[in-house]
């Protein structure tokens, strides 16, 4: 069963109001068994109304409409309809009374704006709004089912519900099982270099997506068919394959954020953690406090930002400075130990560098530096990126996150 979900306002398109509707629709559909095609913004314009909805018609068998359905003239979704099936609007009374007790249960006068939200297309089968004033519509038209909803997502979501149960009354709807792994410590083209031949032996009931995001490279297993447990055994015993086959790549941790993951290592093992930081500003402070409990092992961070604090108030020694530079392994590497000695912690992490993509005293614009100070040892690293300076912070965090993942787990 596929679906494609159509929201309507030039409030979306020129940057306005952001479009959330579309999403919870997708992922509603999509747990329920239903395949969302596609998604598309359209303006209110009859004639883009009618001719994205006759598009979509022809590729799915289940359209949902959101937006334009208020009692205002740019409200035009209804009238559109009407247009599209050949169809004229009439009173609904029953409609009529839901509205005027809407209105008396907050001491409102309806007016006869909100009345014309009582006319509905005679075609249709009405979807009552127990959230507000705009009745949905469910058409159904050469085997195929239109639905239109409120543009109001507190008011769509409480529709969809309805929606939902009625579809599922009509149709036989397959079972789909998504399941995410979380790899770290390889990019996503050396992922797929190594696992080609395993995905191409993958049963024809799943699909497998590649998301790499800052924090790791999530895979995302997809299975449909009549038999939930078939799908499910299925998935878990092609992860097992994975797991075996990508070995140490496969985080021991299965869950997206890094923060999340050191986290799991400090109670593991324990131990306490600080931050000193300089280009990254606080950020992977930020981060690892972000997690409920962190408390109990983030011992504190320093944003010694300027080289008199780094010196100063942090302990790093000038020499240090001035025989390697500020933005190198060495400083890092002294601002790690310096931290866990501040703060009397286990492990400490480190970042030094330049964020903006100017290129200062010898040193390349999105040149980092990071280190990790461990119990025993001292690791540090060089990363370079290209993008800009509030991505190359996040990007900088989660890599040194990563790092001390990599270290401390050993």
């Amino acid at each position: 069963m596929k679906a494609e979900v159509i929201t309507i306002g030039d409030e979306i398109l020129i940057g306005q109001t952001i479009d959330t509707n579309s999403a919870w629709i997708s992922d509603l559909l999509e747990k329920n068994g239903i395949h969302v095609l596609q998604i598309i913004s359209v303006s209110d314009k009859k004639d883009h109304i009618i001719s994205t909805l006759s598009q979509s018609l022809e590729r799915s068998d289940i359209v949902l409409i959101t937006g334009g359905l208020g009692p205002t003239k740019d409200d035009i979704t209804k009238q559109t309809l009407c247009e599209y099936f050949d169809d004229e609007l009439i009173l609904s009374q029953s409609i009529l009374d839901d509205i005027t007790k809407y209105f008396d249960s907050r001491k409102r006068t309806i007016n006869k704006l909100t009345e014309s939200q009582a006319f509905i297309p005679s075609k249709c089968k009405v979807i009552k709004n127990r959230k507000g004033t705009a009745p949905g519509f469910w058409f159904e038209y050469d085997g195929k089912i239109v639905v239109s909803m409120p543009g109001v997502p507190y008011e769509m979501k409480s529709m969809m519900k309805l929606v939902l149960h009625k579809l599922k009354k009509q149709f036989n709807l397959l079972e789909i099982v998504h399941k995410t792994v979380y790899i770290r410590g390889i990019i996503e083209s050396h992922l797929a270099e190594l696992i080609v031949d395993w995905e191409n032996d993958l049963a024809k009931e799943i699909k497998l997506a590649y998301l790499p995001s800052e924090s790791c490279l999530m895979l995302r297993f997809t299975a449909r068919g009549s038999d939930r447990q078939y799908l499910e055994n299925l998935i878990n015993k092609n992860i097992g394959t994975l797991k075996s086959l990508i070995g140490p790549y496969f985080s021991k941790y299965q869950t997206r954020l890094n923060e999340e993951v050191v986290g799991q290592i400090m109670k593991n093992t324990n131990s306490t953690l600080s931050v000193a930081e300089s280009c990254t500003g606080g950020n992977i402070a930020k981060m690892l406090t972000s997690v409920s409990g962190s408390s109990n092992y983030f011992n504190g961070s320093i944003v010694a930002y300027s080289n008199a604090t780094k010196e100063n108030i942090l302990g790093v020694k000038a020499e240090t400075i001035f025989k390697y530079g500020v933005i190198s392994e060495e400083v890092v590497q002294e601002m790690a130990q310096c931290s866990q000695k501040l703060f009397k912690s286990d492990f400490a992490i480190s970042t030094s560098g330049l964020a903006e993509l100017c290129d200062s005293e010898g040193v390349k614009g999105g040149t980092i530096c990071i280190a990790v100070a461990t119990p025993l040892d001292i690791y540090s690293q060089t990363v370079t990126y290209n993008t800009d300076r509030d991505t190359n912070i996040i990007r900088a965090s989660n890599e040194a996150l990563n790092f001390l993942i990599s270290v401390a787990d050993k």
